[in-house]
């Protein structure tokens, strides 16, 4: 048997005797009539059929849809990856609402800014700082201080399911079909609310503005390099000298 790189098919070969055989009616030799190839095609992604089944995905919600393009789940323990998932889509949910949030409405005592990128620049560095050390603690003590992929669903946290921080649970509907076709819209929200909050972020940086109106009054489009208000930004527009 020889499997094929990249892809989970086996080609199985028997018999390839090229020998000649008496019977031959071509210019005196013949294959082996029981000479033949099989090619053994495994299942494919449902979401991708040009690539092979992800093999680490069942249990999961939303594995039905089969797709793991890189291959993650074969490399990283599969829990972390959807545990992630679900904290990034949770986070930029939550991010969408106070982006465009920041443009209207203000916390007493802090400063306007209508570009919500530019926020962190006009904050009290002392409410920035708390908000850190508040993050952190949620961050650690949610999980025990287990945070790595490698001790995260050690010991207790084996117990538990990936993305449940005993949470809100009492809201959830007893039927575990509801609860999954629950848990598969929060998933899927996540994963918009990461796209939505990326174009949000780039947005604001081709405009170099708010993010409403979208098209800014004498707008002439993108112009050049954006002009980033940081290290990366200077160096990018040469503002350093470099």
């Amino acid at each position: 048997q020889e499997k094929w790189p990249f892809f989970d098919a086996v080609v199985n070969a028997t018999g390839r005797s090229m020998a000649p055989r008496s019977s031959s009616k071509f210019c005196g030799a013949q294959t082996d009539s029981r000479s033949r190839m099989v090619v053994r095609h495994a299942s494919s992604s449902r979401s991708m059929p040009f690539l092979p089944k992800p093999q680490n995905l069942s249990g999961l919600v939303g594995a039905e849809a089969e797709f793991d393009p890189l291959g993650f789940s074969d490399t990283f323990d599969v829990k972390w990856l959807r545990e992630s998932e679900l904290k990034h889509g949770r986070v930029c949910m939550l991010a969408t609402v106070g982006f465009v949030a920041e443009q209207y409405i203000q916390f007493p005592g802090f400063p306007a800014s209508e570009d919500a990128l530019q926020a962190i620049y006009v904050a009290p560095v002392n409410m920035t700082a708390l908000l850190l050390v508040i993050a952190g603690y949620i961050e650690s003590s949610s999980y025990g201080g287990k945070l790595t992929m490698l001790d995260m669903f050690e010991g207790e946290g084996a117990k538990r399911a990936p993305g449940d921080l005993n949470f809100g649970k009492r809201f959830l509907p007893t039927d575990k079909a509801k609860a999954d076709d629950l848990a598969m819209k929060e998933l899927s929200n996540g994963r918009l609310a990461m796209l939505a909050f990326a174009g949000m972020v780039h947005h604001n940086l081709v405009v170099k503005g708010p993010l409403f109106p979208l098209f800014p009054e004498g707008w002439e489009g993108p112009q050049g390099s954006w002009d980033l208000d940081s290290t990366a930004g200077a160096l990018n527009s040469g503002r350093l000298g470099l």
